[in-house]
């Protein structure tokens, strides 16, 4: 199994260093379990950060640097040339958990996860966590209609997510080139034109949350997502309404929504994908 990482970045020389080594420590790449291929695509830093990266050539990075068009356009460069089995991308300064690749490698062996997302996990400045939460089930659909945009819906972590390569098939990449603030919910909009989101109860990675950064424009993030969805019919807005309740019940209480959910079965010692109703019995 082979993974790729894309971290796209500018003058991060505050934060790219422990972001390239949360990937590289990873136990699944020490063991030789799986294969890694990190792509840094810097968009021609003067801050130092071009030459902390390449420190690390070698052990499976490869480092590009030019100017280009802003973050989703040095994003999209990036996923074109992934050649892994199964891709995500991390941002400067957001971190992988110690063992979130392997958490990804096991529920990727479970048929029919294409598209994974863990533990929505946030860390301040100092890398110590301050929020983790358990996402609940993500429908198709209202991706499409731009519902998970961090008002209505919690949005889906892109720091938390990885998904198969052949999901790029589904994604116009000039287009994702030229957007400024919402280029993930339009990753997750092209993907799930072909795939369902799993989610899974464990850490696969986290965001950093610091000034300066493009998710502090929200109101420019939703009028970007919105202007690439669709409007929702009759049952969407009923499925809305309902999910909107039920993202805000204790685990127990969601499983009236059907759905299921990757856990770790300790007895069998091994990830599994079982209905929602059953999932609270898995600790």
């Amino acid at each position: 199994m082979k993974f790729t990482v894309v971290t796209a970045c500018r003058n991060a020389a505050a934060y790219i260093d422990e972001t390239v080594k949360s990937v590289l420590s990873q136990p699944v790449f020490a063991t030789g379990r799986c294969e890694l291929e990190y792509l840094v695509c810097d968009g021609a830093s003067t801050d130092g950060t071009l030459e902390l990266v390449r420190r690390y050539e070698g052990r499976g990075v490869r480092v590009s640097s030019e100017p280009d068009g802003g973050f989703y356009d040095a994003l999209a460069k990036g996923l074109q040339r992934a050649t892994g089995d199964y891709v995500a991308y991390l941002n400067a300064g957001d971190l992988f958990h110690p063992a979130g690749l392997s958490v990804a490698a096991d529920c990727f062996e479970i048929p029919g996860v294409d598209w994974l997302t863990g533990y929505a996990v946030a860390y301040n400045e100092r890398s110590q966590v301050t929020r983790s939460a358990l996402p609940f089930r993500y429908r198709r659909a209202l991706f499409e209609c731009g519902a998970y945009d961090a008002r209505r819906l919690p949005a889906l972590q892109q720091e938390s997510t990885l998904w198969r390569r052949s999901l790029h098939a589904t994604v116009d990449f000039k287009f994702l080139a030229k957007l400024r603030y919402a280029g993930d919910a339009y990753l997750w909009k092209c993907f799930a034109t072909a795939a369902d989101p799993s989610v899974v109860r464990g850490q696969i990675g986290g965001f950093r949350i610091h000034r300066g950064q493009i998710s502090e424009n929200l109101d420019d993030y939703v009028r970007e997502l919105r202007s690439f969805s669709r409007s929702p019919n009759l049952m969407e807005q009923l499925r809305f309404v309902s999910d909107r309740f039920l993202w805000a019940m204790p685990e127990r209480v969601r499983t009236v929504s059907g759905g299921s959910l990757v856990v770790y079965d300790h007895a069998g010692q091994a990830w599994r994908r079982v209905p929602y109703r059953s999932a609270y019995r898995y600790r």
